[in-house]
């Protein structure tokens, strides 16, 4: 990646986002409008009560998450029981698919995003043991293009070295 300033950093991401529920196969989630993540967790505050007023003088993390926001564009069976807790969808014939809702309080897996932009660096991503649950909107009445909002966690893939994280990002510079 280029050393900042410079402005060939600048970004305008596109890209293809794939899920692979356990123990199935990798999938296209067809056009997605959003893909976000959100780091979070806990910290542990120490503060001094040797004046007046208290004043911070440790702050260490007791927790980390990453939370995840996926807004899908795309109508399909498949979308749709990831935001609904469903189960897989089954066939009833030529172009029909069927599925029970919140049949799943967790719809697991792995998640990749494939960078596939034209201007800047190409952000690449791996999370390879996701949670959805249920939740997000879904609106089948509106004026504009449907979203379907899905909302998970990565959570974090324990390592033989004894480390883990949440995955990998990797920053490709602009051709």
């Amino acid at each position: 990646m280029s050393d900042s300033p410079d402005i060939n950093n600048l970004t305008v991401g596109k890209g293809i986002l794939y899920f692979t529920p356990t123990a199935g196969v990798e999938r296209d989630m067809g056009e997605c409008s959003a893909f976000e993540t959100t780091p979070g967790g806990d910290v542990l505050d120490y503060f001094s009560n040797r004046s007046g007023i208290r004043k911070k003088v440790r702050s260490e993390a007791t927790s980390s998450s990453l939370e995840l926001r996926i807004v899908a564009n795309e109508a399909t069976a498949e979308n749709l029981a990831m935001q609904l807790g469903g189960d897989t969808p089954t066939s009833g014939g030529a172009g029909i698919k069927t599925f029970n809702i919140m049949r799943k309080s967790t719809v697991t897996g792995s998640l990749r995003y494939e960078a596939q932009n034209d201007i800047g660096n190409r952000i690449d991503v791996l999370l390879p043991s996701v949670s959805f649950k249920p939740g997000g909107t879904f609106s089948p009445i509106s004026e504009e293009w449907m979203e379907i909002e899905i909302s998970g966690e990565a959570l974090a893939t324990e390592h033989t070295d004894g480390t883990s994280d949440f995955g990998t990002v990797t920053v490709t510079d602009q051709a």
